[in-house]
């Protein structure tokens, strides 16, 4: 294995490679160049799906760059309609996927990704590599659905909550997709078939296995604080690659899952070790090479920017399929030693660029959730990548969707909504540590008790309407946005009208501040149209708990500087997941361009709350919210808070009954082995109560660009260079050319700040 390195042979290679392109100019594409010719390999991509089961409203792009509303995009339904139609043009067509699978959606929060699985399977996907919200349910749902050896935990009565709402047995048959002639492959983790890895699950309270290879180098077992044998210690939980022979060409698909699980919700990774994949990447490499390898693609989860910076470094990649940023490569990026660029969509390759693959280059490209299939039509000539093709197919209103797919998503979505009764299943979410007791002599099994006293309830349609905006609403930019500026004065405001935080010592004022966390999912919805549940729950999921505790003002400003560095560090493997927080009753200038200056402890320049200037050793109140079985000093990643309470619903159904402040039911070792406390209580307020109480608040329901809109400036960049620090404008802080090869990105992927500390010296 070497890595990205000109030598003589490779200069003396690139002569009799480049008299062989002539053969592969503009035309090789043309009429048969898309039909699986002869030395022409076609790549399905589909990733980040974030347990989106339906169609829904998005922002999309033209291939210029520009934007538009659609109005029902995505969902699987359209999404098979796109793979059938590049399979009927090329049956050897090879369906990768990669990133966050089974999150993102009531429907899968729910049934902790069952319903998404069970249409999932039908796709076809060829080879999956998992994304950091694939771990959101735990370790156990993640061994029993992804991992074809090692251990596979029996599931905790909370889990098994979840899992029964959704088995096997609830996939109808379909002729041609979910029949045995289709080769449709539905089996669930419980111990008919999986008793010989120490399941003991009760059959259908099992999770849904994938049905597809899932590959991940950089995932590990860790034996600490837990009974895993000794034989298994430090092993791989995945298979790290998956080879395929398409027509006698030999592909291997590496896959590296995301590395920063352990930054996120600590129940995530019980058992678990995450590395970063570049030590990996050297023997795995080699050995595919042994096996015959001529065509190398990398799937990885680590985000885009450092995927163009590992296929930078490691030559005999000649694909990496990037997920987890959730950008869209328009344009399909050539990356080698010494450049990133763009490749013009729509375009032929050049010479430059030719030769440039020819020398050891490599395709490096992305898409955006389901609202985009990327179609990668690859011409390979002795091994090496000479011409290719690459389509962001959009996934919008002109594609229909295929029609067998679109019954087996009704099958999974009859649940979630009003039946001709009116009536909707009650599903119930029991986070880490929530357990039912079952009646006495019974079966331990969860769905035995009344799941309906405790954990977070669902027993509405996910259509129902809940509000109205006359604003985009969409997680757009990096820094602020207007959905996000939304969800913070929500929380702040329904924290604020709980009479108990004025009772406490050093609360008398109220709460002062509130965040929202930077994620990068979540559905849109266009200006003008009606907010449903469905809407909020995409962009909470997840089931944390509404809390509140006081935090230093040092506190606040060294976490707020840490998630910008994160954000934006130039060294990209130091950057983590997610874009910048969303700041209610705060205001911050920031200077992302230039070093930390002595004035200043890191990029922010300034910040004020309540119209005030920060006082680094005051206590402010500040409510968000909890990932359970995290530390008690913790909100909306801000360390060291202290007087940690909860929010508590009166009635788990009536988001709108009274709320009070709760103790914390466990404050030390939340966590020992596979243990976990239940900490926040039985009706803990979820986000998405939060945010329809403060929906009934507003006049008519109404989210305003006037209220919310992100022009507001709560985030400012200013160029702390010049006395009185000017506003300067994003364009110039986040878009300079040597920051990203796409200025239509919505986060540079080499950071921002000094070239020198992204460790290039000068061009």
């Amino acid at each position: 294995m070497k890595l990205m390195k000109q030598s003589c042979t490779v200069r003396r290679t690139l002569l009799s490679t480049a008299l062989a392109l002539g053969a592969f100019g503009p035309q090789a594409f043309a009429g048969g160049g898309h039909h699986g010719d002869d030395g022409t390999i076609t790549l399905i991509e589909m990733g980040d799906l974030h347990g989106t089961l339906v169609s829904h409203q998005a922002v999309l792009k033209h291939t210029d760059g520009t934007e538009y509303n659609v109005e029902a995009s995505g969902g699987l339904a359209k999404l098979k309609t796109v793979v059938n139609g590049i399979r009927t043009d090329n049956p050897d067509a090879v369906l990768l996927s990669v990133g966050d699978l089974t999150h993102g959606s009531a429907e899968a929060m729910f049934t902790v990704g069952d319903a998404m699985m069970a249409a999932v399977n039908a796709m076809g996907i060829d080879v999956f590599t998992p994304g950091n919200w694939d771990y959101g349910y735990g370790a156990g749902v993640f061994r029993g659905r992804f991992a074809s050896f090692g251990p596979s935990p029996t599931l905790t009565p909370n889990i098994r909550t979840m899992s029964h709402y959704v088995s096997c047995a609830d996939v109808p048959e379909i002729a041609g997709l979910t029949d045995a002639a289709s080769g449709y492959n539905c089996s669930e983790a419980d111990v008919s078939t999986d008793g010989a890895r120490g399941n003991n699950t009760p059959e259908g309270l099992g999770v849904i296995k994938a049905n597809f290879p899932v590959v991940s180098a950089n995932l590990y077992n860790d034996t600490t604080g837990l009974p895993l044998p000794p034989a298994i210690h430090n092993k791989r939980v995945l298979n790290p690659y998956h080879m395929l022979d398409v027509n006698g060409t030999k592909i291997a698909v590496i896959g590296l899952t995301a590395a920063i699980v352990p930054q996120q919700a600590d129940t995530f990774n019980i058992g678990l070790r995450f590395r970063q994949g570049v030590e990996e990447l050297p023997d795995d490499i080699a050995a595919v090479k042994a096996a015959g390898a001529q065509l190398i693609v990398v799937q990885s989860e680590l985000g885009l920017s450092q995927n163009i910076k590992i296929a930078q470094k490691f030559r005999d990649i000649d694909v990496m399929y990037s997920a987890h940023t959730h950008e869209v490569t328009l344009g399909a990026l050539i990356v080698d030693r010494k450049h990133v660029t763009e490749h013009a969509p729509g375009q032929p390759l050049s010479w430059g660029e030719k030769l440039r693959l020819a020398a050891g280059g490599a395709v490096v490209v992305e898409t955006n959730r389901d609202m985009y299939v990327g179609r990668l039509d690859l011409r390979l000539y002795r091994g090496r990548i000479v011409d290719f093709d690459w389509e962001a197919i959009p996934v919008d209103d002109s594609v229909s969707p295929d029609p067998d797919m679109a019954a087996l998503v009704a099958a999974m979505e009859e649940p979630f909504v009003a039946g001709e009764d009116g009536e909707v299943i009650r599903h119930t979410f029991m986070p880490g540590g929530y357990v039912s007791s079952p009646p006495p002599g019974t079966l331990a099994m969860a769905e035995a008790a009344d799941t309906s006293v405790r954990g977070l309830q669902l027993t509405e349609d996910l259509d129902t309407v809940v509000g109205h905006t006359d604003t985009l609403l969409l997680r757009h930019h990096v820094l602020e946005d207007t959905l996000n500026n939304f969800i913070a004065d929500g929380i702040l405001a329904v924290a604020n009208k709980v009479a108990d935080v004025y009772a406490q010592p050093g609360w008398e004022n109220g709460v002062d501040i509130s965040m929202a966390n930077g994620f990068r999912f979540g559905n849109a919805v266009l200006p003008d149209h009606d907010i449903t549940l469905r809407d909020l729950y995409t962009w909470f999921p997840i089931a944390p708990a509404v809390n509140v505790a006081d935090f230093s003002g040092q506190s606040i400003k060294k976490s707020l500087d840490t998630i910008l560095d994160a954000v934006f560090n130039r060294n990209v493997f130091l950057q983590r997941g997610g874009w910048y927080l969303g700041l209610a009753n705060m205001r911050q200038t920031i200077d992302l361009k230039n070093r930390p200056f002595s004035s200043s402890s890191g990029r922010t320049v300034s910040m004020s709350i309540g119209g005030q200037p920060l006082d680094l050793g005051k206590r402010y109140v500040f409510a968000s919210c909890y990932g359970h079985g995290n530390p008690m000093d913790e909100v909306c990643r801000t360390g060291g808070g202290a007087n940690f309470k909860f929010f508590a619903l009166a009635d788990g159904d009536d988001y709108t009954s009274g709320i009070s402040l709760a103790d914390p039911l466990a404050t030390e070792n939340v966590i020992v082995g596979p243990v976990v406390k239940q900490v926040a209580p039985d009706h803990f307020l979820h986000p998405v109560y939060a945010l329809r109480r403060y929906l009934d608040s507003l006049p008519g329901n109404e989210v305003t660009e006037a209220l919310f809109g992100a022009g507001q400036g709560r985030v400012k960049l200013v160029d702390s260079d010049v006395a009185d620090n000017p506003e300067d404008t994003i364009s110039n802080q986040i878009g300079q050319p040597d920051n990203t090869p796409d200025t239509g990105f919505v986060q540079p992927p080499f950071g921002a700040g000094p070239k020198f500390f992204s460790g290039v010296v000068g061009n």
